[in-house]
């Protein structure tokens, strides 16, 4: 089944391609077995199969079947590998380094990307972002938040602008800022994993 290319990234030739390429490459010293990247992408186990026998093909990444258990990694020898690794982390990046990013931090009850990031993500058409919006909604401490928003856009190579809300400050807008938020596209974050 043929799928349309990511409006995230287009350059890929699908979602599902994306995906593990971005789990893969987003993590190059770990190995990932089949059932992790199809948790980690959310495709079916023959989609997946497929894709990465196609990116093992292409030099792009390398597997290894012991014991009856299929494990895949990023082919970091591969001479596009660094070039492939960034184009991965300027695109589908932000959520993944991010999440590193605030893992630890007290305070955090939620976490988001809005914005046009969120929108591409989402499927939306349009030019990549430049920047990432990122609000956070709890009682961290909000100079440790801003520190960790600086490293992740040291990692991205874009500005991550983060925003910082109470609970209630959260739940109980109706209007402006807050609700064209809520009204929009959210990629929700795990800072606790």
């Amino acid at each position: 089944m043929s799928t349309a290319p990511p409006r995230l990234a287009p350059i890929f030739r699908s979602d599902t391609q994306l995906q593990i390429l971005g789990v893969t490459y987003l993590e190059p010293e770990r190995r990932f077995t089949t059932p992790e990247l199809v948790e980690r992408a959310g495709r079916p186990q023959p989609t997946i199969a497929r894709e990465v026998d196609r990116l093992v093909e292409a030099g792009l990444l390398e597997t290894e079947l012991r014991s009856g258990r299929r494990t895949v990694w990023a082919a970091t020898e591969s001479p596009i590998f660094e070039e492939l690794r960034s184009i991965l982390l300027k695109t589908i990046g932000p959520k993944a380094v991010i999440e590193r990013q605030l893992v630890g931090l007290a305070g955090i009850e939620r976490a988001v990307i809005y914005g046009s990031w969120a929108r591409r993500y989402h499927g939306e058409a349009g030019p990549l972002p430049q920047d990432v919006d990122l609000l956070v909604i709890g009682t961290p401490d909000v100079s440790e938040v801003r520190a960790q928003a600086d490293a992740a856009t040291r990692t991205l190579g874009r500005d991550v602008n983060v925003t910082v809300l109470s609970p209630n400050e959260w739940s109980n807008a109706r209007t402006g800022f807050i609700a064209h938020v809520k009204d929009g596209p959210l990629v929700d974050l795990d800072p606790k994993q």
